[in-house]
């Protein structure tokens, strides 16, 4: 064991040190360094953490060592985002010489890359399977759909908290998405994230065509033209629109040298037609527009429209509309049955009309019962952000009120209406539940400036007022 201890001024202010022992073997290696494993130690209370350090090259030019100095800075805590720890800089006297020692600390992730995954590959660098990269790699070849939507969200949920503290990655790709042994899905590598307000002419050789540090296949038009003043959130987000389509269809909508791929990325629309389901086709054209106006405008905004995609909630609210429709049209059969006796032999009629009666009212509180029964499925899935959850909620609430009133006129058949009331007031509960979580919507992209989208759920809201009124 050849034991290292890294401790500059800004780990003694904070009463830590870092210890690597430098005769293991890096866990990692790029153009700008190699990462050793290493624990974190809090002298105070003896603690320690493992650590990820990247032991930068000495060579490095000065750009570069900002570039690190500025990924360490962006120290976020959230479960879609690797945790930055700090950035060190420790003073080696030779002589009459100080050199100076960079290093980066991050947390230390056990996992695998969505590259390697989307390659086949379930086992890490030292042939350990990561069993949640073997159940996910099992979703991406069963039903790649499921699997896109599950990274994405995940992935989407860090770009929130990356773009709310003022950051763009502008380097998004399946390389930079890890699957952790813990089941977590990360977004990593800050290397050329900046500050949306603070990019700069010195910024422009990480992004122009010549000298393309990022990755030709993901990069929004304006990236790929060194574009420094409209680099912003929907940078990435043009990025996230070509991952959504590359673990749908299995590769990159361009594909090629990077300076063909980037003069497709400028002028050449996505082959669209490869995606078959249309929501996610209009999700991923909305987010790949060259237009940034016209893309999704924040990654929440685009969260939101994954969010609306579930195709069997669309299935149980047709079910829905069918099933009320249905005892609607029994209510309504029963009625005119009741008003249309015409027999000769009055008895006769009265006992026959009573038991078409009873007949089309047992079938129609087995009508209301198959309603009752697809909204509370709806429930049982808890997808109170869809669209399709509130739609439903709100037939089956109008189902029950409706079969209430015609039951209430058919007094004569004694028909029970207790079993409807119950549900109805549990289906007027969950409405006011979604329409607390659509206010809480509303406040928040009205805080974010986006007004055609606060108006959208206004929109929801008020059906819903109108319904339990």
């Amino acid at each position: 064991m050849a034991i290292l201890r890294l401790q500059g001024e800004a780990e003694k202010k904070k009463n830590i040190y870092f210890e690597v022992d430098s005769a293991d073997a890096p866990i990692g290696e790029g153009g700008m360094g190699k990462v050793m494993k290493g624990i974190c130690v809090d002298i105070a209370t003896k603690v320690s953490r493992p650590v990820a350090i990247k032991f930068l090259y000495a060579d490095l030019p000065e750009h570069a060592i900002e570039r690190a100095r500025r990924e360490a800075s962006i120290q976020l805590r959230n479960d879609n985002l690797i945790e930055m720890l700090g950035f060190i800089e420790v003073d080696t006297v030779r002589g009459s010489n100080t050199v100076k020692h960079y290093h980066v600390v991050s947390e230390l992730l056990h996992g695998i890359s969505l590259a390697e995954l989307l390659d086949g590959k379930c086992n890490d660098k030292a042939g350990n399977e990561i069993a949640f990269a073997k159940k996910m790699l099992k979703d991406y070849q069963s039903d790649p759909v499921h699997f896109a939507k599950t990274i994405v969200m995940n992935v989407l949920s860090g770009l929130i908290a990356l773009h709310d503290a003022g950051y763009v990655h502008r380097d998004i790709d399946p390389s930079n998405i890890m699957l952790t042994a813990d089941e977590h899905i990360k977004l990593i590598d800050f290397g050329i994230a900046k500050q949306v307000n603070k990019l700069t002419t010195n910024d422009r050789g990480l992004t122009t065509t010549g000298s393309f540090m990022g990755k030709a296949e993901y990069a929004a038009p304006e990236l790929a033209l060194g574009d420094l003043k409209h680099q912003n959130q929907t940078t990435d987000i043009y990025a996230m629109g070509i991952l959504l389509f590359q673990c749908i269809v299995g590769h990159v909508p361009f594909e090629g040298p990077s300076h063909e791929v980037l003069e497709k990325q400028l002028h050449k629309k996505l082959p669209l037609q490869l995606i078959k389901d249309k929501g996610l086709r209009n999700i991923i054209e909305c987010a790949t527009d060259k237009n940034q106006k016209v893309r999704y405008q924040s990654a929440a905004q685009m969260r939101v429209a994954m969010e609306n995609l579930d195709g069997q909630k669309r299935e149980m609210k047709k079910s829905t509309k069918m099933s009320i429709a249905a005892a609607i049209g029994v209510a309504v059969v029963v009625l005119l049955a009741i008003a249309g006796v015409s027999y000769s032999n009055h008895q006769k009629a009265e006992r026959e009309a009573l038991a078409k009666d009873q007949a089309m009212n047992d079938s129609l509180r087995s009508k209301v019962s198959d309603a009752t029964a697809s909204a509370d499925a709806s429930f049982a899935l808890g997808l109170k952000h869809d669209e399709g959850y509130e739609v439903a909620l709100l037939d089956a609430f109008n189902g029950y009120a409706h079969a209430i009133g015609t039951a209430a006129k058919m007094t004569a058949n004694n028909v029970d209406t207790k079993p409807i009331v119950a549900k109805k007031d549990k289906t007027k509960a969950a409405l006011q539940e979604a329409r607390k979580e659509l206010a809480d919507k509303k406040k928040l992209f009205t805080d974010e400036g986006m007004a055609d989208i606060a108006a959208e759920f206004d929109k929801r809201i008020k059906r819903i007022d109108e319904a339990v009124k």
